[in-house]
C-alpha cells in the first residue's frame, strides 16, 4: 500500500474568549489519539493547528486518513478539535470538542496538495450562534476548505 503523509493546516478564528459559563481559563487543542495537544487561549487570534495524516486508499479506492489525529472507521474519518479548561498544574479538563470532518475531501484535491508539497488549508468559526465555544460536527459546508 503506497502510503503518503498530508499536512491539514487548521486556522481557528472568531474564538469565544477565556470565560464560557463557569468555565476558566477556557483554551482549545487538538486530539492527538486520546490526548488534547497544543491547547491555546481561546481570547488568542487566529489559533492554527497543523496535524499531519498518513494517506492510504480504503477498499473501494477513497482516501483513507489514518494516524494519530484520524478519529472515525475510514468511510467517516474526522479530527477533534477540543475545549477544555486547563488548570494550575497544567492538566487541560475537555468540556466541548467539535468535530472535524474529512471525508469529503476528494484524491484530486489531496493529490494537487501533495504534488505543491503543500497543506490543505481550513478555515473554522469557532463561536456557536450563542457566543460559545462551537461544537458538535463540522462538515465541508461549515468550514472554509483551501487547496
Amino acid at each position: 500500500m503506497n502510503v503518503r503523509e498530508l499536512t491539514i493546516e487548521v486556522t481557528c478564528k472568531n474564538l469565544p474568549g477565556i470565560r464560557f459559563a463557569d468555565k476558566e481559563p477556557v483554551y482549545l487543542g487538538i486530539q492527538k489519539g486520546r490526548e488534547v495537544v497544543d491547547a491555546c487561549p481561546a481570547d488568542q487570534e487566529p489559533v492554527i493547528f497543523r496535524p499531519t495524516f498518513k494517506i492510504g486508499r480504503q477498499s473501494n479506492g477513497a482516501p483513507n486518513f489514518l494516524g494519530p489525529f484520524a478519529q472515525g472507521v475510514p468511510g467517516e474519518r474526522f479530527f477533534y478539535l477540543s475545549w477544555g479548561v486547563r488548570h494550575p498544574d497544567q492538566r487541560f479538563e475537555m468540556f466541548r470538542r467539535a468535530k472535524v470532518h474529512l471525508n469529503h475531501l476528494p484524491w484530486r484535491s489531496i493529490e494537487t496538495a501533495l504534488s505543491r508539497n503543500r497543506p490543505i488549508q481550513v478555515v473554522l468559526d469557532m463561536t456557536d450562534g450563542k457566543g460559545g465555544p462551537r461544537c458538535a460536527s463540522l462538515r465541508a459546508g461549515s468550514a472554509e476548505w483551501k487547496i
